[in-house]
């Protein structure tokens, strides 16, 4: 945006193109077709095992133990536990 000499914004070409372009950015939006979304087999696989797992629960409890444990340094961190779960955990998602 110019300012002339008295003081006062004047519009330049540029910021009357921007404001052009807005007006046929929406006519463009309003005649779009609807656009389609697919879902990767993996994540609709994973929802699924989800849905048949039942309700997780949440034991705040628990994460206030763990939560004073790594404050105190009384916390381990099991490596074997974590992979065994994980390999665990990757099978069942490739299983059909």
């Amino acid at each position: 945006m110019k300012i002339d000499n008295t003081g006062k914004p004047v519009a330049t070409t540029l910021t009357r193109l921007a404001e052009g372009k807005n007006t046929s950015a929406s006519k463009k939006t309003e005649s779009t077709q609807q656009e389609s979304v697919s879902i990767n087999p993996l994540a609709a696989k994973m929802n699924e095992l989800e849905k048949a797992g039942g309700e997780t629960t949440f034991d705040a409890g628990k994460v206030a133990e763990i939560r004073q444990a790594i404050a105190e340094g009384r916390f381990t961190v099991r490596a074997d536990a974590i992979a065994d779960k994980l390999v665990a955990s990757v099978q069942e998602l490739l299983q059909d």
